[in-house]
């Protein structure tokens, strides 16, 4: 078994076909790999630091030449307080254009918990939790398809937490506002 730590939130695992015996792992059942898989993430604690209690973990598993596999673990931040069906989520094609929607939300008080993301090929994402819930802002609704697409976020939000970098984690709205 090789472990190769290449960030602090993914890690690449290499296993031989008499690794995969050993931990009773195949490449395509679920559950024998989450019942070998608990050691190996135990291992590349105990032996690279990868944190394996900070978040979720996204496994991709492929199948190598020789009857082992390449695993990539990727450890994905907990979000505070989003529930999918409370959640807008608001795609732009420029910073620009969501930090004026950010100054225009700021301006008419929204106070709410936001997060921002940078978005792989240089998108931008806002998460507006509860932005459907708060019967203050329904003019903002409509003000949000000027500047970018309000998406559903049940769909896009397991994408941004995979694949998007975090601006502002928490208070994005307001943090972004003040760039206006």
């Amino acid at each position: 078994m090789e472990l190769i730590l290449i960030s602090n939130s993914k890690l690449k695992i290499m296993l031989s076909a008499e690794d995969m015996k050993k931990y009773n792992i195949e490449c395509d059942g679920e559950s024998a790999l989450r019942r070998g898989f608990k050691p190996v993430l135990e291992m590349a604690h105990a032996d690279c630091g990868f944190d394996i209690e900070s978040g979720r973990l996204l496994v991709q598993v492929f199948p190598s030449r020789g009857g082992g596999c390449e695993m990539f673990v990727t450890r994905v931040a907990l979000t505070s307080g989003i529930k999918e069906n409370d959640a807008s989520v608001c795609i732009f094609d420029t910073m620009q254009s969501m930090i004026a929607l950010c100054r225009i939300l700021h301006t008419r008080g929204f106070g709410k918990s936001s997060s921002a993301y940078a978005l792989p090929k240089g998108a931008f994402a806002l998460i507006l939790p509860e932005f459907d819930r708060d019967e203050r802002l329904p003019l903002e609704a409509s003000v949000i398809n000027e500047f970018g697409c309000r998406r559903d976020c049940e769909k896009i939000e397991g994408y941004i937490k995979e694949h998007a970098r975090p601006i502002f984690a928490e208070n994005a709205v307001s943090r972004l506002a003040e760039f206006a």
